[in-house]
This record gives structure tokens, sequence and C-alpha cells, in this order.
């Protein structure tokens, strides 16, 4: 039976630990002048609790890049730590900047927050691969008292099935449809418990699937190239469909924005069709520069083998016999990268398709998501 990996959970369970206590702290700064006099981006609300934790994360992480005796797998260069400051920088921003002000008062600032949240913060973060870094930068008395007794102990063992796959990519594209059902979406909205619990569900479910999309180790301790492709051509071809249907509807499904005011004068329909073309197009370009990291990295990993087989004295392949051994797998990436491309144009001609004819025939679909 293949052995669980538990490597992606504790920062997970840290960041889960984290944001939930964020409610209960007032914000450092007062601006409600500034609300009331419209000058949305004046307006940084700053909470000690999400500040401290930012710094206690980079403090961690630069604390375990320093330490002494990092094996050659530990040693990641610039490009690797510009990657985890731009990660925490996004959730920061998403979380602390004036996106979050706008967000309550514009569906479509929502979804450039929740980009950032669960799609560029996540990415970034875990293409710095941190994990080994946060668990050496931390004291050794909290990795002894609490760390350990965490990963070994009942809860790994049963969140751990999550991490894999499939049930990552089921989760990631779940977590994001379920709020977006008009009923839990104003409540969160209107509800800032509710509203902290979803912000903290799209972060750990983009964390983990991202996590298993550029895990940096190869096939059988990470996901071969196949499965990857998979949950990419999944998690992109649900948030086009969503980003499309957001984008063509002619009904507004959200009331909670309207209830807080809504900024700029927009119509409820203009405000929710611009923020379904945000999830739809800046949110596809962030999935394909996932996909050509994973590749990269995947070619990568192809030099680093037979680089290994030179030192090793082994017999260099052939042209022929190189071509011969990587057919198999060049022809399952262009399969996938195919299947994708034409899942995009299917998606959108479908979406237009199916409003032109619904307009024409006056059939409500919007009304019927309404109703949820």
């Amino acid at each position: 039976m293949r052995r669980v990996d538990f490597s992606l959970l504790w920062p997970a369970a840290l960041i889960a630990g984290l944001l939930p206590v964020l409610a209960a702290v007032p914000p450092m700064l007062r601006y409600d002048h500034l609300l009331a006099a419209g000058e949305t981006w004046s307006i940084w609300p700053v909470t000690p609790g999400l500040t401290i934790a930012t710094l206690l994360v980079l403090w961690v992480y630069i604390r375990g890049r320093r330490g002494r005796g990092l094996s050659a797998g530990e040693r990641r260069g610039a490009p690797a730590h510009l990657a985890f400051f731009g990660g925490v920088g996004a959730v920061f921003l998403a979380l602390q900047s004036p996106i979050e002000t706008l967000s309550d008062h514009l569906f479509v600032a929502h979804q450039v927050e929740h980009m950032l949240l669960r799609t560029v913060g996540p990415m970034l973060l875990m293409l710095a691969a941190p994990q080994a870094a946060l668990l050496r930068g931390l004291p050794a008395w909290l990795r002894r008292g609490l760390v350990a007794p965490l990963l070994g102990g009942a809860i790994p063992r049963v969140l751990g099935p999550l991490g894999r796959p499939a049930p990552a990519t089921a989760l990631f594209i779940g977590t994001t449809y379920f709020w977006m059902v008009p009923r839990y979406h104003d409540l969160a909205i209107l509800d800032e418990p509710v509203h902290d619990l979803w912000h903290t569900t799209l972060l750990i479910s983009g964390l983990v699937f991202f996590w298993r999309i550029l895990d940096p180790r190869p096939y059988p301790l990470g996901a071969s190239l196949g499965t990857r492709l998979g949950m990419f051509w999944f998690a992109s071809a649900a948030n086009i469909l969503l980003g499309s249907f957001l984008s063509f509807k002619h009904q507004a499904l959200y009331s909670a924005y309207g209830t807080l005011g809504r900024f700029w004068g927009l119509s409820p329909v203009t405000d929710e069709q611009l923020g379904g073309l945000t999830m739809w197009i800046p949110g596809s370009m962030m999935f394909a520069a996932t996909a050509m990291l994973m590749i990269y990295r995947w070619a990568q990993e192809e030099e680093r083998i037979d680089a290994r087989r030179r030192r090793a004295g082994a017999r260099p392949q052939t042209a022929a016999e190189f071509v011969a051994s990587r057919r198999l797998a060049n022809r399952r990436m262009a399969i996938g990268l195919l299947a994708f491309s034409a899942t995009v144009l299917v998606i959108t001609f479908s979406v237009v398709l199916t409003y032109h004819y619904a307009g024409t025939r006056h059939i409500g679909i919007d009304s019927v998501l309404a109703g949820f």
C-alpha cells in the first residue's frame, strides 16, 4: 500500500489555526471617515492578528533557510525565495489591502481578492516548496512539543487521503463552487466569521492543490505527469465554466453587495459579469502559468536523470533510443494539453450558444441558480 505523504498538512494546519482569530481582532487603523468619503484606495484594513502572523511566517522561513547543515535538495536559489515572499505578499494584499475593503462592495473586486487567495498566493508558495525551511525554522521546543505530536497523531491519518490528487482537485473545485451558491455567498458577505471561514477554506484547498501540481519530487514520490495534467485539466475547465457562466448571465444573483452599498455606480449585472470575466480570463492565465511551470519542472527532472546516468558511467543513449524512451510521456503530455485547449473552446461556445438560445426563448437559467 502506498504510504500517505503528510508533508503538506502541517503548513495548511498552521494557516487554518491563524486565520480564524482575525475576526476577533479589531483593525489597527480606523477608516470609517475614509469609507464615508468614498476614498476606498486609501483604506488599509490592517489587523494585528494577520500582520503578526505574516511577520512570524516570514521570520520562521528566513530562520529555516539560514540554518546550517542544509542538504543539497533544501538549498533553493533566489527564484524560490522570491516565489515564497511573493506568495506571502499576495495573501497579505488579498486580506489587508484596499482590495479587502472593496470586496465587500463589488463582486468584481471580490474575484480579484479570491484569485490572489486561492490561486496566485498558493501557486507561488508551493512553487517555493517551503515546508522544510518552515519546519527547520521553528523553535526546537515547538517542533518537539506541537508539530511532532500533530504529524504522528490521528489527525494526519484521517486527513491525509484528502491530500491525494483526486480528493485535492475535488476539494479545490468544490470549495469554489460551494461558496458561489447565492445563499451561501450572500451569507458570507454579511457575516464576518463565515467570511473568514470562506477565506480559510479557499486558501487551504489552494495550498493542497498546488502542492500536488508543483511537487518537485518525481514519480512515485510525487504524482505522475499524467496525473498532474489531469488535475490541471479538471481545475481549469471548472474555472472556465464558472467564469463564462457569470460573464454571460443576464440576471443578478448576489444581493449582499447591494445591501452593503455597491461602489462606483455599477449595476448588479454588470458588476457580476465583470467578476465572471476576471475569474475566466486572468484566472485561466494563472492556471496556464502553472501548467508551464509544471512542464518546465518535469523537463528539469528529465535532465537530472540523464545527468545521473552519465555520472554513473552508463552508455549514452542514442537519439533514437532517447526519442523511443520519451515517446509515451510526451504523447500523454501532448494529449493533455490538446484536450485542455479543446475543452476551453467547447465550454466557451457551449455557454455562448446556451445563453443565446435561452435568451431568445426566455428561459430563466439565471433564476434557477438564484433559487438555490
